[in-house]
């Protein structure tokens, strides 16, 4: 009878050390699994096979992507899109495209993880170039490029960017992301030398992603998708961009309102 015991007790133990040991490897498991899921969501978790001057470029482009969402005053239509960050003399402004913007300032919101920020007031804006700037808020977790030395050519030169030049580009494209995405560059607009034309991706939401060179300057922001007619039809060709380029703002205003 004390032998039964003692086995039984043997038996209680064992049982109750496995389950101890079972938990604390889920725990470490599941723990393992959020600190992955942090690790691969943060901005700094850029490829090692990119040379510095790519790893900045890209660095650049995801700390100041955001996602901008924009409604009319009733409520009626709802657009998402996608914008730059930047600031210039100690106010911050995002750079997106005019034909996403819905309504005005006062219910145009910056989206960045779960937070919201607000639009302070639409400063410059061109339908034909189809861009708005607006300034906004101070955005947390995210970091703007510089209005002064990121942004071309605005306050110093470069070469015009070459065919097949690397591009880069962070945005929210069909709702998701933030998507980093690479191309390079194809040709310029016949139309408009200024703007051009990248292979890379891009679908709704994507527009008014800015465009970043390999030397890590935002060149462009994303407007459209080429359309190619074929004997069946229309078709979207979702790997040729449309650029603008920032050489067509007219960043005055912005200059106006600070002095």
């Amino acid at each position: 009878m004390a032998l039964l015991k003692k086995i039984g007790v043997v038996v209680i133990t064992v049982a109750i050390m496995t389950s101890l040991i079972f938990l604390s490897l889920a725990s470490i498991k599941k723990n393992a699994n959020i600190l992955s899921m942090r690790e691969i969501s943060k901005s700094s978790n850029i490829s090692r096979d990119l040379s510095y001057h790519e790893r900045s470029a890209v660095t650049k482009s995801r700390l100041s992507a955001v996602r901008i969402i924009s409604m009319s005053p009733d409520g009626s239509a709802l657009s998402s899109m996608s914008g730059t960050y930047f600031s210039f003399l100690g106010r911050y402004y995002v750079l997106t495209v005019m034909h996403g913007i819905a309504g005005p300032c006062d219910v145009t919101k910056i989206m960045v993880g779960e937070h919201y920020y607000g639009c302070l007031q639409y400063v410059t804006s061109d339908r034909f170039y189809d861009y708005m700037v607006m300034e906004v808020e101070k955005i947390e977790g995210r970091s703007p490029v510089s209005l002064f030395s990121d942004i071309y050519p605005v306050f110093r030169s470069r070469p015009a960017p070459a065919i097949l030049e690397n591009v880069y580009y962070t945005g929210y494209p069909n709702m998701m992301g933030p998507f980093t995405i690479r191309g390079h560059l194809m040709g310029y607009d016949a139309l408009d030398e200024r703007n051009f034309y990248i292979l890379s991706y891009a679908w709704m939401g994507a527009s008014g992603s800015g465009v970043f060179s390999d030397d890590g300057n935002l060149i462009g922001y994303v407007l459209a998708l080429d359309v190619g007619r074929t004997e069946y039809g229309v078709q979207i060709l979702e790997n040729v961009v449309m650029v603008g380029a920032t050489a067509n703002i007219d960043w005055e205003p912005l200059f106006k309102d600070v002095y």
